[in-house]
């Protein structure tokens, strides 16, 4: 087989990477290649921010819509509690739609939680038929003439002359280009669960409430989604689920065995969901009451466990000039800045994907507009992950307040991160599709591209 452009890794980074490179050319081929044999309703939800909803609209306009007419707006029932289960506070009595609906009039675009599922389904519903090749572990890669030929397990070559790995934060795409080890582990490991709305659960029917669990140094999230679903999160550092007879070697962190974990998202097994229930049943020992309820009442195989990767984001500074990717291959989302799953991570994956094929749109089929991609996003990227790892890393606190109050620390005010956030402009794609140019050299010549959002803060990581 032989594409334009194959996009390793078929999450919703991956899809819309390839949406966008489709809507920027007529006639160009474009794949994606999914090791998964399938997907699978699973995960957790997502705030789909400003920022992610801008750039769905600069893409495609219809998804776009369908997005703001799906995700829960109007959350009446917010409420913290510590890890007794006591309330933290009183109860909000804040309309979450009020909030949004500020904002949607400031920026002319909405926000909302949604499932982390169904933004991949959404996406995918949008591709042409055919696009995503399932089944395709992808292995190695080795640059030809006239382009590239990819391998994947028990499948014949591929050839292509652009290639996007959005194969996450375990990207062999990247090991092979990079050569620069696997992310850190941050010594936290997580449990997700999505599964219908239960009568026993003790939750409102409905996605009107979110409930957030801290101190005792665990973060607990349970949220409702449209269709009467119900999503919980829970984190803990290694050395609190060892004290509670849950071992995380260090050794299980390998490079093959987490990328086995995550693909998990797609093809978890009753083996692993079994294992990832016993595991998290023990550590919800010491969680509050409704978390440990809630973590008994779930169905075994929809629990996924795996632990927190980030890349440091002074690690961008050495691809500031050069940018992240090589010669026809290009690096988007957790593949190139993983951050810590604090809420960034999906929107600005979803930012990728509008300003590369933006680039590519305008500069042409070829490496310069790759590298112009790049260039243009590590500024923007850095400041985001220094933000959501300080965000992170400071959650897991005895006190539950202290935990709470842990935004006082971070290297931006969440005034100043909001600001930050919002400055994200993206141009939208021409309508009028431009014939596949593919410029190989560009010697002698000078491309000269419009900012796609304002010039980014500078921020010191804490």
């Amino acid at each position: 087989m032989s594409v334009d452009i194959a996009v390793v890794g078929g999450g919703p980074s991956g899809l819309f990477a390839a949406l966008g490179l489709i809507r920027a050319f007529e006639g160009l081929t474009v794949k994606v290649y999914e090791r998964a044999q399938s997907y699978r309703e699973c995960g957790a939800g997502i705030t789909l921010d400003v920022n992610g909803m801008k750039a769905l609209r600069a893409v495609d306009e219809e998804l776009y819509a369908k997005f703001q007419s799906t995700v829960v707006t109007d959350v009446s029932q917010m409420q913290s509690f510590d890890q007794h289960g006591e309330p933290i506070g009183d109860r909000s009595t804040v309309s979450m739609k009020t909030i949004i609906d500020n904002i949607k009039q400031k920026t002319g675009v909405g926000m909302g939680m949604i499932g982390w599922f169904d933004i991949q389904q959404m996406i995918f519903d949008a591709l042409p038929e055919g696009t995503v090749e399932f089944g395709h572990a992808f292995t190695d890669l080795a640059e030809e003439a006239d382009g590239l030929s990819l391998t994947f397990e028990n499948k014949p070559p591929v050839k292509a002359k652009y290639m996007v790995g959005a194969d996450g934060y375990f990207s062999p795409v990247r090991e092979i280009l990079h050569h620069d080890g696997p992310p850190e582990f941050t010594d936290t490991v997580m449990w997700r669960a999505r599964f219908p709305w239960k009568p026993d659960s003790g939750l409102p029917k409905g996605p009107d409430f979110v409930h957030s669990f801290s101190g005792g140094r665990l973060q607990g999230l349970v949220y409702g989604l449209p269709g009467d679903v119900v999503c919980w999160i829970l984190s803990a550092p290694v050395d609190l689920c060892e004290a509670q007879g849950v071992e995380y070697d260090q050794a299980q962190h390998s490079r093959s065995k987490q990328r086995r974990q995550i693909s998990s998202y797609q093809n978890a097994d009753e083996g692993q969901g079994l294992s990832a229930h016993t595991r998290c049943l023990k550590v919800a020992e010491i969680a509050a009451p409704q978390m440990q309820e809630l973590v008994k009442l779930t169905d075994p195989g929809a629990i996924i466990e795996h632990g927190l990767f980030v890349r440091q984001a002074g690690e961008l500074d050495k691809y500031a000039e050069t940018g992240w990717g090589k010669g026809r291959i290009t690096l988007i989302g957790d593949a190139a800045h993983p951050m810590r799953p604090t809420g960034q991570g999906m929107n600005t994956a979803l930012e990728d994907g509008a300003v590369l094929a933006w680039h590519l749109q305008h500069g042409g089929l070829c490496e310069e507009a790759m590298r112009a991609f790049e260039r243009e996003r590590i500024p923007r990227v850095k400041s985001m992950a220094e933000q959501e790892y300080a965000r992170g890393a400071t959650a897991y606190k005895e006190d539950a307040r202290a935990a709470l109050d842990r935004v006082k620390t971070l290297p931006m005010s969440e005034q100043d991160f909001s600001d930050f956030n919002l400055s994200f402009h993206p141009s939208t794609l021409m309508d009028s599709w431009p014939t596949v140019i593919e410029l190989t050299f560009w010697r002698g010549f000078v491309v000269v591209a419009p900012t796609l959002f304002d010039p980014p803060l500078a921020f010191a990581a804490a």
